[in-house]
């Protein structure tokens, strides 16, 4: 997380750069009012990451209604990181690295109480589709 941490998302690898926007466009779109995949998809269909859509909404919406606590995304253009950006880019390069385990152990301290192992099993699954998605069709694209 620390290597996100306050950092300015355009030094940040492509991937990451890419999904910090995606976390910011989601969360403005949902608070608006907005469908949110239909927000996002012109970028990942020109980036040509459209099969990460379906997962990446389904983490966010996870997290928009389970969370443990409350997650603040910055704006789109905001200058750093978030904390919560921290923790889920931190996530999806675990999940990019191919370490299950990290991606677990982050997604279980992203969910409270009820059904929350569920939960926390969906967040990581999610998380690897996305990356596994990525890693099929890098970025060659930036804004």
């Amino acid at each position: 997380m620390y290597r996100f941490l306050d950092r300015l998302p355009p030094n940040l690898d492509e991937h990451f750069h890419f999904l910090t926007g995606a976390m910011r466009q989601w969360t403005v779109a949902a608070r608006a009012g907005r469908c949110p995949c239909a927000a996002l998809a012109p970028g990942f269909g020109w980036r040509g990451v459209m099969a990460a859509l379906p997962d990446f909404t389904k983490l966010m919406a996870l997290l928009d209604a389970q969370a443990l606590r409350w997650l603040r995304f910055g704006m789109p253009g905001a200058e750093h990181v978030t904390e919560a950006e921290a923790t889920m880019l931190a996530m999806f390069a675990a999940a990019l690295d191919g370490d299950g385990t990290a991606v677990r152990r982050i997604a279980a301290t992203l969910v409270g109480d009820g059904d929350a192992l569920r939960i926390a099993e969906d967040l990581a699954s999610a998380a690897e589709w996305v990356a596994l998605r990525f890693v099929q069709a890098p970025l060659v694209q930036r804004d």
